[in-house]
Parts: structure tokens; C-alpha cells; sequence
């Protein structure tokens, strides 16, 4: 096995499907390395530290992490980084377990508003959207209640908006999300201005945009698809990317054994 893998992770669900779509991104994706995907839940035997203990026991020496995560502002992210080593472990209770990490961590950042993002938001746009003078444009993210996380969220969403209303000249255009939960509030503000196109930032669909989204709309008029991220292939693509830009930099800082070192990369 190559002395360099790469290991996606992702949120997990008990739904065969939201799996299958992640499964399948990470097949197209154009890159000759191992490559494995680790679920934080939902799928058994294919945690984080199983994941790890594989690539390892097949000779990884190093390993690319990619979370394939919408923020850095997710909760889970400061989680995985902390059972890597990359953060300082959580003051007070926690279920989360530490992995033992031989191999060098290659940490690779989360979507954020990367131009694949916003080329995927774009097209969701142009299949809703048929005058935005007269429409307002509403993107949902998952949100948190945490510190620094909420901000994470706050400054995406905001990036996002305000790019998409420069592009398209809508009407009005603001943001929500779930947590804290500010939906139908901003929906109905929008609504005053323009029909309501509702766009979620979600990797994968799920309970979030088939149920949560929808049911904090009921009785509101507005435009809704519903379509996360995946399946567009452009997530591949992002994946493809986000391994070879942590392979060709020229310095870059990783952890072996717990401790962090500068190396040569792309040797």
C-alpha cells in the first residue's frame, strides 16, 4: 500500500441512501491513493478509529483528512480535530474517544464557501429562480448554539449571501438556520420584499431538508427543492482538489505521534 491514504469523513445517518451519495462521491473522485470513508454514527464498523486502525495496518504513513463538512463552524469538526490531536481535548464530560494516530495527520479544510459551493448554490438558483428583481433569496444552514461556532456559521452564511445578491440583484436576500433556529422568522421578513426561494447548505439530504426545513415553513409561501450538495459531482471534484492541495505544499504544518512538526510536503 502507498505510504499516503486518504481518509473523508462525514456525519453518517441510518439512511441508506444519504450513505450511498457519500459513498459515490468519494468513488469519482480522481485521485491514485487509498482511500476510505469514516462515519462519526449510523454505520457500524466504519468509525473514525476504525478507519484509521486500517489505513494504518496497511502501511499509511501518512494521512490525508478531508471533512466533508459544510463549516468549520460544524460542532463535529472541533470534535474529529480533537480525537486526531489537532486541538486541545474538550474541558468538562465528553463520549468522544482520543485515536491513537501513528501516521501523520494532513488536515484538509471543510467546504466553507469554496467556488464549488457557490457554483452548486448558483445552478440551484437558476432552476428557481425566474425574476429576482421580484424574489428574496433565503439560504438555511444548520447553525449551532456553541461559541465560535455560531460565529463560523454566521460569517459563511453572510460570505454567501452577500456574493449570490451581487450576482443575481435579488429583490432582498438574507440568511437562517436551524440553530439557533431564526427560519421562519427571516422566511416571513423576505416574504415582504419578494417570493421566498429557500435554498439549503447541506452536504447530504436528509431529515433536515425533507422535514426540518419544511415543517418550521408550514403555511408560508415559497419556493423549495429541497436538493443538498451531493449529488453534484462538483463534491468529487472538491474532494480531488482538497488531497492534492495538502499534497503539493511546499510547507505545511502535521502531527506525527501526537506532537506538531514542520515537514516537506509532497516528497
Amino acid at each position: 500500500m502507498s505510504k499516503t491514504a486518504v481518509l473523508v469523513i462525514a456525519h453518517g445517518s441510518p439512511d441508506p441512501d444519504w450513505l450511498a451519495l457519500v459513498e459515490s462521491a468519494v468513488q469519482q473522485c480522481r485521485i491514485l491513493l487509498p482511500i476510505r470513508v469514516a462515519y462519526l454514527g449510523g454505520v457500524e464498523g466504519r468509525s473514525i478509529h476504525d478507519e484509521w486502525e486500517r489505513l494504518e495496518a496497511a502501511g499509511a504513513r501518512r494521512i490525508v483528512v478531508v471533512p466533508l463538512f459544510a463549516t468549520a463552524g460544524s460542532n463535529h469538526v472541533g470534535e474529529i480535530r480533537s480525537m486526531l490531536g489537532l486541538d486541545a481535548w474538550p474541558s468538562g464530560e465528553t463520549e468522544l474517544v482520543p485515536v491513537e494516530t501513528r501516521a501523520r495527520v494532513l488536515w484538509c479544510p471543510p467546504l466553507e464557501d469554496h467556488p464549488v459551493v457557490e457554483h452548486i448554490v448558483a445552478q440551484r438558483i437558476a432552476e428557481l429562480s425566474s425574476n429576482p428583481a421580484h424574489e428574496s433569496l433565503l439560504l438555511v444552514g444548520h447553525g449551532s448554539d456553541l461559541p465560535g461556532c455560531h460565529e463560523r456559521w454566521e460569517k459563511l452564511l453572510l460570505r454567501l449571501t452577500f456574493r449570490l445578491q451581487n450576482r443575481y440583484s435579488f429583490s432582498a436576500a438574507g440568511y437562517a438556520t436551524l440553530r439557533p433556529d431564526t427560519l421562519r422568522e427571516q422566511a416571513r421578513l423576505l416574504a415582504e420584499k419578494g417570493e421566498v426561494i429557500v435554498l439549503p447548505l447541506f452536504v447530504s439530504q436528509g431529515y433536515f431538508t425533507r422535514r426540518a426545513i419544511p415543517d418550521r415553513l408550514q403555511g408560508l409561501s415559497y419556493r423549495y427543492e429541497g436538493s443538498a450538495y451531493l449529488p453534484h459531482p462538483l463534491i468529487a471534484e472538491w474532494i480531488t482538489q482538497s488531497i492534492r492541495m495538502a499534497l503539493v505544499n511546499t510547507q505545511r504544518s502535521v502531527y506525527e505521534y501526537g506532537r506538531e512538526k514542520a515537514v516537506e510536503m509532497g516528497r
